[in-house]
Formats: C-alpha cells, sequence, structure tokens
C-alpha cells in the first residue's frame, strides 16, 4: 500500500531531517509514529503525501512510485488528516466534506450520490447532524470529525494523520482515537503521528519510533512502546521515569 525505501530528505543546504528510512504500511493496518519535536514526523508524512520532492522510486503507492502517480490518483489513493484546523471561510459542513470528492468529481460538479457519499462519512463520524451548520462555528473536536468525514469522502485506501488529537480536550482525544479504531475495522490503512505513547498503547497496531531522522523500532506496540524504549526515545528525567513505571499496565 505505502512503501518507503532508504529515504533520506532534507530542507535546502541543512543536514538531512530523514535518513535513510524504509517503511511498509499494509491494508487495514494502524500504524503509530513516534519520536521527539523535530525528529521527522511530519517531513515522513508530507513525503509520503507528495507535498515534498522525493529522491527517485522511495516512495511507492500501491506498488507505483509516487514519481509516476498523478495528482488525482494520489489524492484518490491517499487522505490527508491535518492538524487542528481553524478554516477561514464560513461554508457549511457539508461543503467541507465534498470537498473531499474533488478528485472524484473535478470542477466541483457534485451529483447527488457525492451528497449521499459525504452524508455517509459524517454519519460515520456522528457529525450528520450538523450538516447544514457553518464550520467556524463548531467546536476544535467537533472540526477535527469534520475533516476526518472529508478524508473518508475521498474512498481512498490509506488515511494520513498528522497529530489529529493536537488540540484537544483530553476525553475528546480518547473519543477519537476510539473512531480511529473503528475505521480502521472497515478497511483503510491508517497513518498517525502522536507525541503520546499512551495514545499509541490505546490504539493498538504497529508503532514506529524515529529519533534524529533514524527509524529506531518498528513493530507491534506491545513490543515497541515499552517503558524502556520510551525513556531513551525521549530521554525522560528521572521523575517522569518514575511516573511511567508507576501507571506501566503491567506494573505492581
Amino acid at each position: 500500500m505505502i512503501e518507503v525505501r532508504d529515504l533520506t530528505l532534507g530542507y535546502f543546504d541543512a543536514p538531512p531531517v530523514l535518513q535513510q528510512v524504509s517503511l511498509r504500511v499494509g491494508r487495514g493496518e494502524v500504524v503509530n509514529v513516534l519520536g521527539p519535536n523535530g525528529c521527522g514526523k511530519t517531513t515522513l508524512l508530507r513525503a509520503i503525501l507528495g507535498f515534498l520532492p522525493v529522491p527517485r522510486r522511495s516512495v511507492f503507492l500501491e506498488g507505483r512510485p509516487q514519481e509516476e502517480t498523478s495528482r488525482r490518483d494520489l489524492a484518490r489513493t491517499l487522505a490527508y488528516v491535518p492538524q487542528m484546523h481553524t478554516g477561514v471561510f464560513a461554508y457549511q459542513v457539508l461543503d467541507v466534506v465534498l470537498m473531499g470528492r474533488t478528485a472524484r468529481s473535478p470542477w466541483l460538479r457534485f451529483s447527488a450520490e457525492d451528497v449521499d457519499r459525504a452524508m455517509t462519512a459524517l454519519e460515520q463520524v456522528r457529525m450528520a447532524s450538523y450538516a447544514r451548520k457553518s464550520y467556524l462555528e463548531l467546536s476544535g473536536g467537533q472540526r477535527q470529525l469534520v475533516l476526518i468525514a472529508r478524508a473518508l469522502c475521498q474512498e481512498c485506501s490509506a488515511l494520513v494523520m498528522d497529530e489529529p488529537v493536537t488540540g484537544l480536550d483530553y476525553g475528546n482525544q480518547f473519543h477519537l482515537l476510539e473512531l480511529i479504531g473503528e475505521l480502521s475495522g472497515s478497511g483503510p490503512a491508517i497513518m498517525l503521528t502522536t507525541h503520546h505513547p499512551e495514545q499509541a498503547v490505546y490504539l493498538g497496531g504497529r508503532a514506529i519510533l524515529l529519533k534524529a531522522g533514524h527509524v529506531v523500532a518498528d513493530g507491534p506496540v506491545s513490543t515497541t512502546v515499552t517503558v524502556p524504549q520510551i525513556k531513551e526515545l525521549y530521554n525522560l528525567p528521572p521523575r517522569a521515569q518514575r511516573w511511567m513505571h508507576l501507571t506501566e499496565p503491567d506494573a505492581p
């Protein structure tokens, strides 16, 4: 589905942000990408999404090199959910979700089928009753749900999410994680970045740990998101290390 091969990538003349990164994401997988600030998480997502130029034959989508994939086909393969989005124009919620259909219905000529698909996506995220409300009137958590509905409306084989719970209160963070878990069971691959190891443990699936642009671990959450790994990854101070041992699921 998504494959990255030996990717080294940086900005201008600065040292590489990513160094020899390789990974694969299959259909139906949930992949959590964790690491400290500046480790390359967002750069990795931007490279996969085609927002950054990458070396030839370093990113593959559905088995095809990214550079041989048209922008429309890319939009039909990957759907992107950004960090907290404030919005500028007072679009109705339904209109925001319909924007996910532009790769399949060019020139913004949306059919009745497109509208039905958008409403189905809103129902999936339990936001159908807000379809005619202004996007700007929604809370941060509600806006994030609408952006996920927009991504679902694209009918892609993978969802790529950049810190999707950023800015949400503690309860809404876990409500959103519950929804992401439900969506993963319906088929699309889900790749998301997070700063919070406990969220990766809650969501499950796979975890990729990035540090200084290198993949330092890649495997099931149960074996990668452990106290020793997280202590090393984030260089935690002693007091935080003691707290992690106290909150570890199997701690005495």
